[in-house]
C-alpha cells in the first residue's frame, strides 16, 4: 500500500493511507547508511532535503528545533576502488605532486599491463580514499546533516563478508547515535537487500542485524531506497516522497560534490532523470490507470519500501 507525504491521495478501489510528513518524521533519529560514499544522496537526497530543511520545520513547529529530525549519515565502506587512474591523472596529478612526486609519476607513467608495484599502490588506496571521505563530507554539508561517518569497514568491502570488526564498527556508531537521541523514534534509510551490489547487500544486512539483535526493533524502523541498480516496480513502493525543484537542484549539487564519480558517470542526471520519470508515472497509478494525473502534479519524487522484522509465532503446547 502506497503512502504518500501529500493531502488525501485517493485510488480506484479505496482510499491510500495518508500521513503527514512532519508529523510522521517528529522527534525521529534518522540514520542514511550509504554503503559507498555516494549512494545516500543517490537513493534519498530528497528526503534529506526536506528533513534538514529547517525554514518548514519552523513554520510548522517553532524555532526552537526541538521536533525536527536529526539526520545522519553512516558511510559504510571507503569506496577507494570506484577512483581509477584517469580521474587521478586527469584530476588529482598536481595535488599529488606536491605531496609526493614519486607517487605522481608513478601514475602518470603507470602501465596498464604487468604487475604493479605494491607499496606504490597502497599509497594511491590512500589517496583515493582521502578524496571519497572529502566529497562524502562535502555532500554531507551540501544536504544539512548534521554529521557524517566514514566508517572505512574493510570486509565488506574487500572481502565481501561482514567481519567482526565490521560488525562492532558498525553497532557502536548507531548505538551512539542512538544514545544521542533516546527519545527519538529511529529510521534507517538503507540500500534494498536485493540490489545487485554484494556491497550493498551486506550494508543493508549489517544494519539488519543490529536492529534485530541490539535494538529488539524497539521504535525502530528500515526504510530501503532505490539506486541505479534496482528500482521498485509499483506494487513494491509503500512510501513516496514528493520534493520540489529548489530540493532536486540541492541533490544534484550534494551529488556533483562526488566529483571522481561524475568523471565516470553523470549520477546528477541519472538522480534528477528517475525523480522525474517517478514523478511523471506515479499520479497515474494512484488516480488508476488511464485515468490521467488526478490532480497530482509533483516536480520529482523518491520512493522507499519498508523492510519489516520477521515475526514468528510460537505454538502454544497440546
Amino acid at each position: 500500500m502506497i503512502r504518500s507525504f501529500v493531502s488525501a491521495v485517493f485510488r480506484s478501489g479505496g482510499a491510500l493511507i495518508h500521513t503527514d510528513f512532519y508529523e510522521l518524521f517528529r522527534r525521529t533519529l534518522v540514520v542514511v547508511v550509504s554503503p559507498h560514499p555516494d549512494d545516500s544522496v543517490l537513493g534519498a537526497g530528497g528526503l534529506i532535503c526536506r528533513l534538514t530543511d529547517r525554514g518548514s520545520w519552523a513554520r510548522k513547529f517553532g524555532d526552537s528545533g526541538q521536533d525536527q529530525p536529526a539526520v545522519y549519515t553512516l558511510v559504510m565502506t571507503s569506496g577507494s576502488r570506484g577512483i581509477d587512474d584517469e580521474y587521478l591523472r586527469t584530476a588529482e596529478l598536481e595535488r599529488i605532486r606536491s605531496r609526493d612526486p614519486a607517487l605522481a609519476d608513478y601514475v602518470l607513467h603507470k602501465p596498464r599491463q604487468g604487475n604493479p608495484d605494491a607499496e606504490l599502490e597502497k599509497r594511491l588506496v590512500e589517496i583515493r580514499t582521502e578524496i571519497r571521505r572529502a566529497e562524502s563530507q562535502a555532500e554531507a554539508k551540501e544536504l544539512g546533516v548534521r554529521e557524517s561517518a566514514f566508517l572505512e569497514l574493510k570486509g565488506i568491502y574487500y572481502d565481501h563478508t561482514i567481519s567482526a570488526e565490521d560488525r562492532n564498527c558498525a553497532r557502536e556508531h548507531v548505538l551512539r547515535l542512538r544514545d544521542r537521541h533516546p527519545t527519538y523514534s529511529l529510521l534507517f534509510l538503507v540500500a534494498h537487500r536485493d540490489d545487485m551490489h554484494p556491497v550493498h547487500k551486506l550494508s543493508t544486512q549489517l544494519i539488519v542485524d543490529i536492529a534485530e539483535q541490539d535494538l529488539r526493533w524497539a521504535s525502530t524502523a528500515i526504510w530501503q531506497y532505490e539506486s541505479p541498480w534496482i528500482t521498485f516496480s509499483p506494487h513494491q513502493v509503500e512510501y513516496v516522497v514528493p520534493f520540489d525543484k529548489n530540493a532536486m537542484e540541492t541533490k544534484v549539487r550534494a551529488m556533483s560534490m562526488h566529483r571522481s564519480q561524475e568523471y565516470r558517470t553523470r549520477y546528477s542526471d541519472v538522480a534528477r532523470y528517475s525523480a522525474q520519470m517517478r514523478a511523471e508515472t506515479f499520479p497515474e497509478l494512484l488516480g488508476g490507470f488511464g485515468q490521467g494525473q488526478s490532480g497530482y502534479q509533483w516536480d520529482y519524487i523518491e520512493a522507499f519500501q519498508e523492510l519489516r522484522p520477521v515475526r514468528v509465532l510460537h505454538m502454544s503446547g497440546d
